[in-house]
Parts: structure tokens; sequence; C-alpha cells
């Protein structure tokens, strides 16, 4: 294990954005039967998927005989950018490659999500072919119905996916046998919001080399306070570098209250726990201290590390360089980041493959079309580099083999596309940075929780007022703001009062339920 944790690749939205996911529907768009039912949709996607694409016999060529059109939501605004390279250079590449034509919906990022309007346009039927989605997302699409399977185009039609991509990123789209999306992108995401990010630049001014105990990292946090008037941190002791500290278990969040012991394959009752007394007592001294704000609870600053108001943050994988640096040095020049591993002798733990893909809704009928699409998008470092950043010599240059962005405006989303293995880094970032970026994933293992989805239908009150009471209750434990002793019984018998028995009952069920496929 490295000492210092060297930030990262990618836009801030790689993986912020990537945890939060995609989003939904839009209007119409492409050429495709509309009376058919839902059920007879996908059964057709299924049937025309050989035909379609007048593939071979043998799979050595998958460029389909006849043109045809597939639609494709995706969020935001398109650029001016965007629009000209989609009339011209990107659709000819698509027609040359996949003789399809692709046409983009644009929707906002409000409509991101379940119950957006990605649902209501297929369960009304709308027409369009593929939309970026997340786990989160897909687990609820799949409980109503709305995907495809797409096991059977998955192994036909994505041969350059399967030369670039771990195939274990379907895990998180996997449902009773099934596969229903494809995921997209190839980027490190072992132990992430399990490293703990600091100024760099403060380390090296008080001496210190390393952190990685939390008395380590309160040593830091007094000496920052002291000499630079910094917090320590606007973060709660929930964080997951903070409970990484507090035991000798291998523990990981699964949802409100909820860990998992990745040794035992128990699910833990954080609040009944050790660690969670650790943590409050910890953050007790911290606010007795003075190193937690008064307004931690209410604060309206969205990123008070990066606004110079704190010395530190949770990391995420190594991405630092781009999701905190700029903004930080906007305000302090000089400033540098780090990550670091709290007991750097733990294991480190794979939670999630890649949390972006593309869905299918049943009512499409061109699977296949759709998995040649994303096999584009994926198929070499050419086409990574043409869709994330556009034509070469127009929209970027290439020097020592880094891509120096002429055009600013955004194409297909750089994150989304983002491949280690194929992709073309950015001038920005050094040999050495991206020699450890690439190998971020060696060492890490895949969490118990890879791949699983919580479907709360059957508790969906409980789970509301449990969540109400976290906030009330817990959150000012955890803020260092109410003692542990004293608030620890009422915690306890609020969240009893809230339905945890019968939350927990039921999150057990799905959880053995998904040991029992694994």
């Amino acid at each position: 294990m490295k000492k210092r944790i060297l930030s990262t690749i990618l836009t801030g939205a790689m993986l912020l954005s990537a945890l939060t996911g995609c989003g939904s529907g839009g209007e119409q768009g492409t050429e495709q039967s509309t009376e058919q039912s839902t059920e007879q949709s996908s059964q057709q996607g299924s049937q025309q998927e050989a035909s379609s694409t007048g593939a071979s016999a043998d799979g050595s060529s998958l460029r389909p005989e006849t043109l045809d059109k597939i639609t494709v939501v995706l969020f935001g605004e398109e650029s001016p950018r965007m629009q000209e390279l989609m009339e011209n250079e990107f659709q000819q590449m698509f027609i040359d490659e996949i003789n399809t034509e692709v046409e983009l919906m644009y929707l906002p990022w409000t409509e991101n999500g379940a119950g957006g309007k990605v649902d209501l346009m297929i369960a009304s039927g709308q027409e369009f072919d593929a939309c970026i989605v997340d786990p989160r997302w897909a687990a609820s699409s799949y409980s109503k119905g709305y995907l495809q399977d797409l096991s059977d185009v998955i192994d036909t039609y994505l041969p350059d996916w399967h030369e670039n991509v771990d195939p274990t990123a379907f895990d998180a789209y996997r449902y009773d046998g099934g596969v229903y999306a494809i995921p997209i992108g190839n980027k490190p995401t072992g132990g992430v919001y399990s490293t703990v990010c600091v100024r760099q630049d403060i380390m090296d001014a008080i001496g210190m080399e390393n952190i990685s105990t939390l008395d380590d990292l309160t040593e830091y946090a007094q000496k920052a306070k002291e000499q630079y008037g910094l917090y320590a941190t606007y973060e709660l002791a929930n964080a997951e570098y903070i409970i990484r500290g507090t035991s000798d278990r291998n523990l990981i969040p699964l949802c409100t209250g909820i860990l998992i012991d990745q040794d035992t394959k128990e699910l833990v009752n954080f609040v009944e726990s050790p660690e969670f007394e650790a943590a409050v007592r910890l953050y007790n001294d911290w606010y007795a201290q003075g190193l937690i704000p008064k307004d931690i609870l209410t604060n309206t600053v969205t990123l008070p590390f990066q606004a110079n108001m704190t010395s530190f943050m949770r990391g995420t994988c190594g991405t630092t360089l781009i999701e905190n640096e700029p903004g930080l040095q906007s305000v302090v020049p000089e400033a540098k980041t780090a990550e670091y591993y709290i007991a750097p002798e733990k294991p480190i733990y794979k939670k999630s493959y890649e949390n972006t893909a593309f869905q299918v809704p049943v009512t499409s009928t061109k699977a296949d079309r759709v998995a040649l699409f994303v096999n584009l998008l994926q198929k070499n470092t050419e086409m990574a580099n043409l869709f994330a950043y556009g034509v070469e010599g127009t929209d970027y240059e290439l020097i020592d083999g880094k891509v120096s962005k002429i055009n600013t405006e955004e194409l297909f989303y750089e994150w989304m596309i983002y491949n280690v293995k194929i992709s073309s880094p950015t001038t920005a970032y050094t040999d050495e940075f991206m020699e450890v970026y690439k190998n971020w994933d060696d060492n890490a293992l895949p969490a118990l929780s890879f791949g699983f989805n919580i479907d709360y239908s059957n508790v969906q009150t409980q789970k509301a007022q449990i969540d109400s009471v976290w906030e009330e209750f817990a959150s000012p434990m955890l803020a260092g703001l109410k003692d542990y002793d004293s608030s620890i019984e009422e915690l306890k018998a609020e969240l009893k009062n809230a339905g945890w028995d019968a939350y927990m009952e039921e999150i057990q069920r799905q959880f053995d339920a998904h040991l029992a496929n694994k």
C-alpha cells in the first residue's frame, strides 16, 4: 500500500455524478411499431436480433446490412459543437461502423431517476431505444417491468466491449438470471469514500508524512486549525473513512443505519455497534476542541473543502486532482491535495463497478442496435477519444499521447466514455499519476454488496420514518453536537418505534437472497 494516494483523472462529475446516476426520458423518436404491447415488443426485440443486423453465422461481421435508426436519451443540454458533430462526423461514423443513425434526445438532469420522464415514457409506450441509467434506478425499473433482458445481445453484439470492460460490470444490473442494462466506461471504484482527502500542502508545512489512524487525522486537524484556522470537516462521523478507523472489523455501509460485515457476512445495526459509539465519541471530542463547525448541520456551502473552510473531506478513488483541486486552487492557488487510507492494512473493497449503463425499454425492438452503439463507444482509443473529445486537430490535440483540449463544450459525457484501457488522459495528469490511477483497483476485493440493490417497496413507510428519525436524532450525534451517553437510548427507542425490526427483517431477507445467488 502506498502511503500517499495520488489524486486522479476524469471530471468532477465522473464519480460523483456517476454515483448519482443518470436520468429520465424524453419525447419521441425512433422508427418502430407503436402498436405492440410491452410484452410483445420485448419478445420481438429478442427475436429480431440476428436478422436485423444481418450478422454472419460466425459473427465475423456485425455491421447490419440495412440502415436503421435508434433514439438515445441523454441529460443536460446539447452543446452547439455536439449538435454539429451529430449532424456530421459522429453520425457518419455511426453509419459507417454500425449502419445506424443515432438520434439524441436531451432532457433536463432534474428528470433523472426513477419516477421521472423516462419511466412515464416507458409506461405510456412512447418510443425510444436507450437511456443512461444507474443501478438504483435500474432496480426500480426492473421491478416495474420496464426493462428488457439483454442477455441474448450481450454475447453477440459487444465484441470490443468484452475486450475493454470488465464483465463484472454487469453484476449491478443482474436480476433473476437476466441482465437489464449495458454498462459503459471503465474506471477505478475500489475504496471509494474510504480514503480521506487532505491538504497535502498543509501536511508538508506541518511536517506530517502520513495519515493512517484516526489519531493521525486528529493531529492533522488540530494543527490545521491552529495554524490555518480551518475546521476539520463538515462531514458526519458515519463517513466511511471514519468508520474504517474505529475497529478491526471490515464494515461497508449498506443503507440508513445498516452496515455489512465483510468477513461474517452479517448485517450490522450501526447504532448498536461499538463503531457507532467510537465515531460519536470522536466527534464529541472534536466538537469540544472547536474542530467541528457549529453550523455543521445547517451549512449551505456546497463544498466547504474547496472553499478553504475545512482541512479534509472524503476521498474518491484518487480523483481529488479533478474533483477538489481546481475549485480549491481558485481560492488558495498553492493548495495541493492527496488521499490517504485510514487503517491502510485493511482490505480495500469494490462496492460497485461502474454505475452508469444503457437501459433498453421493453417498448424497443432494437436492443441489438443499442448494443452495437455502446460497443462502438468503447471499441478502441480512436473511438473513445472521438466521442469524448471530438475531432483530433479541431477539438483536441494529442501531445505525447495525452489530450490537450481545444474545444471545451461537452460532447458525449467524458465521465461516461472514459475507459482506463483505451481512453487517452488529458495533459493535466502526470505519467506517475496515471500509473497509480490505472492500477488503483488491482488489490480491491468485491464487497458483499456488489450488485445488490434494495427494493424498499415492502417497507416504504418504515423507510421514510427511519430516515426522518435518523436526521432528527442520529445526525446531531454524528455531528458531535449531542453527547453519546445522554442520547443513545432515545435514538434506539425512536428507531424501534419507526419500524426498525420490519425494516431490518426485509433487508435481511433480500440480502440473504442476494448472497444465495452469488
